[in-house]
């Protein structure tokens, strides 16, 4: 009797399994994902949680020349292409040659003008990699690449003298042996011996902490300019100090971005001479521009920090609170 009771349980069992396995095959088929050619027309068809499986029409496709595309690449993107247009998951790619698009590895592509990284991105019509010679890539480490002097991470890239000696240090920091890079962004006068990561976009060296490129803001004596003693101040051997009372309302930056700097005229009445000027991004739509100055005694960095206020609607034209700050060594 309970060998009989064991056999209806065994048989009641892969009854289950058997309908488990045919349920999930059924999902599986149902959610589907690519192109379908219907009625001389081009389909997407894809799959959402919310609303099922869909399908919709890719108006710029030709059904005529359309064939789907495949790469060797470790990447889920569904290519296809017609005489004229390339798409990725149903989605036409602007101004890239579908015939001569092709894989070059570390989700970067190339057509016969440019290079596109599909890595990580917010809009997939913005992937391409500006300033670069496509035939002049090599790859160094997901998502690190080269080509000539530019540093490539992502789709962005930065000038490096000696980019031969770029190490990656994991996606998001590299160094030479000159220099730390975040991203896309050196660390000018970062301690490469003693520099650490503290996190994605911190890192910390015998003198600073850095955040976002930059030292950080607690790392600069906070100081009013219209007291502050210029004439009998040693620049090289004072404290890094930030002004954050020169200018008192919000600037555009297209507007500012050419005019005097102040703490650099008062640099410039004390014998320092400007070395070079750098204009960078920092903090997504916020901006700095960097001066390096130097006299006999020593060199000092000069920023003017133009931070968005997001606060204020996008279209405003005067948009960024403005500081000035000095660090010498």
């Amino acid at each position: 009797m309970t060998v009989g009771g064991n056999y209806k349980r065994q048989s009641t069992m892969k009854i289950r399994q058997i309908i488990i396995i045919v349920l999930t095959i059924s999902f599986l088929t149902s959610c589907r994902h690519g192109y379908k050619i219907e009625n001389d027309k081009v389909y997407y068809e894809y799959w959402n949680e919310g609303s099922g499986q869909g399908k919709r029409l890719i108006e710029e496709a030709d059904a005529v020349t359309f064939q789907t595309v495949e790469f060797d690449c470790d990447c889920s993107f569904a290519f296809g292409k017609d005489k004229n247009h390339l798409f990725i998951d149903g989605e036409l790619i602007k101004n890239i040659d579908p015939n001569t698009f092709k894989f070059i590895g570390n989700y970067i592509f190339r057509d016969k003008d440019s290079a596109y990284f599909f890595g990580f991105y917010n809009n997939i019509n913005d992937c391409v990699i500006k300033g670069v010679n496509p035939d002049k890539i090599r790859l160094i480490k997901y998502p690190w690449a080269k080509a000539d002097n530019f540093l490539i991470h992502g789709r962005d890239t930065v000038n490096i003298a000696d980019i031969n000696e770029f190490v990656p240090i994991d996606d998001d920091w590299g160094k030479t042996k000159k220099h730390i890079v975040n991203n896309n962004e050196i660390l000018y006068g970062a301690d490469v011996e003693t520099f650490k990561i503290t996190s994605s976009f911190q890192g910390k060296d015998k003198n600073y902490n850095y955040e976002f490129c930059i030292i950080n803001e607690d790392d600069f004596k906070k100081i009013s300019y219209k007291s502050f003693d210029f004439n009998g101040i040693d620049f090289c051997k004072y404290e890094p100090t930030a002004f954050e009372d020169i200018y008192d309302s919000l600037v555009s930056y297209k507007e500012d971005q050419n005019k005097r700097i102040e703490i650099v005229e008062k640099l410039k009445l004390k014998g320092f001479t400007i070395d070079n000027i750098r204009y960078s991004n920092w903090m997504g739509e916020s901006k700095i521009i960097s001066i390096s100055m130097t006299n006999k005694k020593c060199n000092c960095i000069v920023e003017k920090l133009y931070r968005y206020d997001f606060s204020k609607p996008s279209e405003t034209e005067k948009i960024f609170k403005v500081t000035e700050r000095i660090h010498c060594e």
